[in-house]
């Protein structure tokens, strides 16, 4: 993908302890790291809000088949991020960050059995910043839009499709969307 301004929203979830760390404190420091490693140094903002938003973490039960009888519930977030990178560059830098607090992947088959996890962190859907003009009643004027993001890869795939069969997602969007009003 070209280079440019994104959006992309995420969500965040964590079932397991890492060391003395909380689900809900790893999901804390997540966004910090997250942060750091997504929003360009040059990005022009008049507060943070303006370029990131999160929800409250949202204990959840967990979804799908696990390999435990009774898996620990998740803590859940959603945090929307604008960055210079692209959505490829996006998940090489949440799958480094899962890695640091303590995510170790095994490869089953992608919806047949899950297992719980430090830390886990989706892309749900993603926007590349465009330009329009608009007619304004002195000449022309520019107008952002954030189109959506669709892919289609091995590697990653927008808008995630879980995005809609995940009962819990669906609020926690709709407060995404509230907070940024």
């Amino acid at each position: 993908m070209e280079k440019g301004l994104y959006k992309v929203v995420l969500l965040l979830g964590s079932n397991l302890p890492l060391g003395r760390m909380t689900p809900e404190q790893i999901i804390s420091e997540a966004d910090k790291e997250i942060i750091d490693a997504l929003l360009p140094d040059y990005l022009e903002v008049e507060a943070l809000e303006d370029a990131v938003s999160a929800t409250e973490i949202a204990v959840t039960e967990p979804c799908g088949k696990f390999e435990e009888k009774d898996p620990p519930k998740f803590h859940n977030q959603v945090l929307s991020c604008i960055t210079d990178k692209t959505p490829e560059e996006v998940l090489v830098q949440t799958q480094r960050i899962e890695k640091l607090f303590g995510r170790m992947r095994t490869y089953k088959k992608k919806g047949e059995i899950y297992q719980s996890r430090t830390l886990d962190i989706d892309i749900l859907k993603a926007y590349k910043k465009q330009w329009a003009d608009k007619k304004a009643d002195k000449g022309a004027d520019k107008k952002v839009l954030w189109v959506e993001i669709e892919s289609n890869t091995p590697e990653l795939i927008l808008p995630h499709p879980q995005v809609e069969t995940r009962a819990f997602v669906k609020p926690l969007m709709a407060s995404l969307n509230k907070n940024k009003k």
